[in-house]
This record gives C-alpha cells, structure tokens and sequence, in this order.
C-alpha cells in the first residue's frame, strides 16, 4: 500500500536522478520496461527496494490467486509508472516475452546452501502471516526437528499440511537464469555480494538501468536499505518484521547437516548438471561455494 511518505520519498528520488539515453528502446520516448526476477527468498524485498528508489516506478506485485507457475509468461506485465517482479524461471515463453518487450530483466540469485535454510524459516516461522500470506505451516515444522524440517524443504511434500515443490525446482531456477545471461543483455545480482559490498552493486545496477546516481542519493540507499530500516519500516506498515531474518552469508554451515549437503548435490546433479560449471564460467562460484563448485564440476563430490 503507497503512503503519501513513500509518494513524497520517490518524487524526491526523482529530482537526483537523471535517465541517460535509452538505447534499446525503439521508440524515442518510450519508456524502458524493466523486468525483475528474484529466485524465492534470495532478497526479494530488498532488490525490489533498490529499484523503486533508483527509478521512481512501483513494483508490480501479482496476487496470490495468479498461483505458482513460474515459467508461465501470462503474468507478466508492463504498466505505465511500474517495474514487473516475480520468481519467474527463465523458460522459453519467458524469454520470448522478454525479447518481444524489449525489456531489461534483471535477476537476484543466492548462495544454495544460504537459501535452503532461508527457505526453511520462511516456512517455519511462517513470516509472511502478518501481511495476509500465511503458509499456515507454523505447527507441521514445529512437529518435527530442524533437520527433518530442512529434509522436507530440500525433498519436497505433498500433504493436507504442506504442499512444497522441493529445492531442485530453485537449483535449476539459478541454472536458467545464468543460461539466459549468456544469450540475452541481463544483469544478475549475487545477494552475497550485494550485502557484502552494496555500495558497488548498487552503482552497478544503476549503471544497467542507465540512471545517474548522485553521491548523496547513494549514501541514503544505503541507509534505507539496511536490514534494520527495512524491518522497522515492515514493522511500522502491518506491525511486524518477521520476514526480515538476519541471515549472514555462509552461515549455513552453523545449521545444515552433512547430509544435507549430500543431498543438495544429488538435487544439483539432476534438476542443474550445469550449474556447476556456469558458476564458475560466469564468475560466481560462491553461488554453490568455490570448492563444491569444482568438485561436482568435475564430478569429484566428496562422500
């Protein structure tokens, strides 16, 4: 829901801001349309934070009766003043999409193992219940341990209590996006990166957008989009922050078990054999770890 603060706190955004040329726009005043696809829990609300503020658009947000068919290019749509964003997998419909608009899609990716468990509390702690999202699935993870739980998250369910579609449906989700990457003009973020060095990928992503970023415009991105002024900004619209979760990058190896490991490989190896190698051709091993990434590269995976 727009507030006349959030209103107020754009137009000003808009009067630092300076689009340059418009290249792959083959009309002179039309607009770029801007395409965002986020792989699910890899820092959604904050990418799409970062590109209402460098652009002035509202995110076009898709109701939950549209469903889960991520490789449908149905739902995508291109409104005037906004910026579509979905967990859209790159599928052929997709991208034909894509190239018809003449859009600019931009992708937020995540370390594996990170996203697993981040998938594992969103669930757990149902987060999203105080916004009208609730997975209702607070008791089933909290009749079962942590391990279970996460077993569950990465193998997937069918239940009266949980329907989930399991964890190599997102491995192959990261695979797709870093193909297209390679045959299409995308910019993908690495989430890692982005909070490890957000003063760079934030010129970055400005630089895609062809916008002008103004230092002092920067400096109060930085500060709006902490983890903190995030939450307290949840918290101040429906009265809690719970989606928010500190999760520092690598901290996956203070939760997951060694099976679980074992199991995300075995997942990599049938739903995204070429992730592997993809992440390391395109500079992004951290996505699955730099050593797991060779290792399962050149299928010497540690038992």
């Amino acid at each position: 829901m727009k507030n006349a603060f959030n209103h107020l706190e754009r137009v000003t955004s808009n009067l630092f801001l300076r689009k340059r040329g418009e290249k792959s726009s083959s009309k002179k005043n039309e607009p770029e349309k801007i395409f965002v696809s986020t792989v699910f829990k890899s820092g959604t609300k904050l990418l799409e934070h970062l590109v209402e503020k460098l652009t002035g658009l509202s995110a076009h947000h898709l109701g939950m009766e549209v469903g889960s068919d991520y490789e449908s290019a149905a739902p995508i749509i291109f409104e005037e003043g906004e910026f579509f964003i979905w967990h859209n997998v790159p599928s052929l419909a997709v991208k034909t999409r894509i190239r018809e608009e003449n859009a600019k899609p931009i992708f937020l990716i995540r370390n594996v193992f990170d996203l697993a468990v981040s998938q594992y509390y969103h669930f757990a702690g149902d987060v999203d219940a105080a916004i009208g999202h609730s997975t209702r699935t607070t008791d089933y993870f909290a009749s079962m341990g942590r391990d279970e739980g996460i077993s569950v998250i990465l193998c997937g369910a069918t239940s009266e209590r949980f329907h989930w579609v399991g964890f190599g449906y997102h491995l192959r989700q990261i695979q797709e996006i870093l193909k297209f990457s390679k045959e299409y003009p995308c910019h993908v973020i690495n989430y890692d990166q982005l909070v490890a060095n957000k003063y760079r990928e934030i010129e970055k992503l400005a630089s895609f957008l062809n916008v002008d970023l103004k230092h002092d415009v920067l400096n109060r991105l930085l500060d709006s989009s902490s983890l903190d002024a995030m939450r307290e900004s949840r918290i101040a619209a429906v009265g809690s922050g719970k989606h928010f979760r500190k999760g520092t990058p690598g901290d996956h190896v203070n939760i997951l078990a060694p099976q679980h490991y074992h199991m995300i490989s075995q997942l990599m190896t049938t739903y995204a054999p070429m992730l592997p190698s993809l992440c390391l051709e395109q500079g992004v091993p951290d996505i699955i770890d730099a050593g797991v990434a060779r290792d399962i590269a050149t299928g010497a995976v540690c038992n």
